[in-house]
């Protein structure tokens, strides 16, 4: 029984040793965190641990506006077609003498002028537009928030109101203004679609660079770490392999142990 009893200590022990070892190996691996690092490497893996959040957050709300953008695009090539078809009705309307033609030419108008300024207010993304606004949108493109830029934004739902109040096709001499006012929105929309393109590829490269630096920086922490999860991997299926034939080898010994028993009774 002293053999048995021996073998017992032994492969407890050996259970033991095991387990601490699959335990220190998984939080390695959870972690990504080399236990035996100075203090010093702790505070710059730390460090840059923080930053890649920042940047991570940086990333995600670069590409938010982007989309902001692309909707407000969309929305601009929309009113862009709305303004030259009204030009269209305010240059007939110039030399449209009968009262119910004008009339008719006006209603046509005004319902187009009506979906300038829904398509503005519905330019959004979670709430956020660019085409009923000129606020705009500040955007982070570095880990300070004092370095900063904006976005800015047109007020389009302002105009498209506008043009069924200001400018309607009452006369043909309001038709007259209403072209010529026409023309100079059509102006705006143009460099609007100009600065919307120019927005969305400075904040492609803003996003892609945050999204760079993360991955530089969290290359730069495994090399610190100096962890290999490849090898750790491995070692952890060799320990959890180890840990079932030890726990067979109780199972044995039990076996072995409860024979013993049954001789002697």
């Amino acid at each position: 029984m002293s053999a048995i009893t021996q073998l017992s200590s032994t492969l407890s022990n050996a259970v033991n040793a095991v387990q601490k070892k699959i335990s220190t190996t998984q939080t390695e691996l959870a972690t990504n965190v080399n236990p035996s690092l100075s203090p010093i490497y702790n505070s710059v893996i730390l460090t840059l641990s923080n930053n890649i959040n920042t940047w991570g957050t940086r990333s995600t709300n670069l590409n938010t506006t982007n989309d902001i953008v692309g909707v407000a695009q969309t929305g601009l090539s929309s009113i862009s077609s709305l303004l030259y078809e009204m030009q269209n009705l305010a240059i007939s309307a110039e030399s449209t003498t009968a009262t119910s033609d004008l009339a008719s030419l006006n209603a046509t108008y005004q319902t187009l002028a009506t979906q300038i300024k829904t398509i503005a207010n519905n330019a959004t993304i979670g709430g956020t537009g660019l085409l009923n606004t000129t606020s705009g949108i500040t955007i982070y493109p570095a880990l300070s928030t004092s370095v900063t830029s904006t976005v800015y934004g047109y007020d389009y739902a302002s105009i498209g109101a506008a043009l069924t109040t200001a400018y309607p096709l009452s006369s043909t001499s309001a038709a007259v203004t209403a072209a010529t006012q026409l023309a100079t929105y059509i102006t705006s929309v143009t460099a609007a679609q100009a600065s919307m393109s120019a927005y969305s590829s400075m904040l492609t490269l803003d996003a892609t660079a945050a999204d760079a630096f993360a991955t530089s920086s969290s290359s730069y922490i495994s090399d610190l770490q100096g962890l290999d999860t490849t090898t750790l991997q491995t070692n952890l299926t060799s320990y959890n392999d180890q840990l079932s034939v030890d726990y067979y080898l109780i199972g044995q010994m039990n076996a072995a142990a409860s024979a013993a028993l049954t001789i002697f009774k």
